[in-house]
């Protein structure tokens, strides 16, 4: 048996097979309201930004991935051309709880020994699928202060579990055996949300007339925020930029 396989399977021992999850103490029960009872005709879109000179990205070798993996680039920082900031979470704070029954799940994936994608939305009570397609074997870990922790095993293309999360927060997503795959699951108390793309570009839709706070929220530069009023249907433009 080679190097390789005998560090999996020292890490994964015991894991494989079962589902660790913690006695999370049940929260309290925030009221709830459908979604039809909320929604509006608001826009919001803009640009995330990063001012100043990113930090390289290292190449992440791969080897203990499977026999056909490629070399992968960390994404903690991720930069456009025009210094467009990905994978932020923006969201609108200050609207209520919605009912997620009959949301399209969310999905995160596991491709190459890399989460697919980085960060990941979804609203409380929506089914997030976590799925791995990668012909290896994988453990799902994640150490929330809300929610139900939990600790799975993926040991073949094709696996996939589902969860749901009750309770608003930012949770991180490890797999010990492949050490450098993270990633973020941003739950929210309602689907008036995005994360910013390859460009920095994002849009939430549908949103009432109000006055509000726009966050932003990324893994290394933190939390921003802006007011913003909603007063009709046409779309506002807000950008934002962290500094290095």
């Amino acid at each position: 048996m080679n190097g390789k396989w005998c560090l999996i399977i020292a890490i994964v021992s015991g894991i494989v097979g079962c589902d660790r999850g913690s006695q999370a103490k049940a929260p309290t029960a925030a009221p709830v309201k459908k979604l039809e009872e909320v929604r509006g005709n608001g826009v919001i879109r803009g640009h995330v930004t990063l001012e100043g000179t990113p930090p390289v990205m290292a190449t992440i070798s791969n080897e203990l991935c499977h026999d056909h993996a490629t070399p992968l680039k960390e994404e903690t920082v991720v930069v456009g051309s025009d210094g467009g900031l990905a994978n932020v979470f923006v969201y609108v704070q200050g609207l209520p709880r919605v009912d997620a029954m009959g949301f399209e799940p969310a999905l995160l994936d596991q491709v190459n020994c890399r989460y697919v994608p980085h960060v990941v939305g979804m609203t409380v009570g929506q089914t997030l699928r976590i799925r791995s397609s990668d012909p290896t074997m994988h453990n799902v870990h994640y150490t929330p202060a809300k929610n139900e922790a939990r600790n799975f095993g993926m040991t073949r293309a094709g696996d996939e579990k589902t969860v749901t999360l009750a309770e608003p927060e930012f949770i991180p997503v490890r797999c010990d055996v492949h050490p450098w795959m993270n990633a973020t699951i941003g739950v929210f108390d309602n689907p008036f949300f995005a994360v910013t793309d390859e460009h920095g570009q994002f849009e939430i839709r549908n949103l009432p007339a109000g006055s509000y706070k726009l966050m932003a929220r990324h893994e290394r530069y933190g939390m921003m925020e802006q007011p913003v009023t909603i007063t009709g249907n046409a779309p506002q433009t807000i950008d934002m930029t962290y500094r290095q």
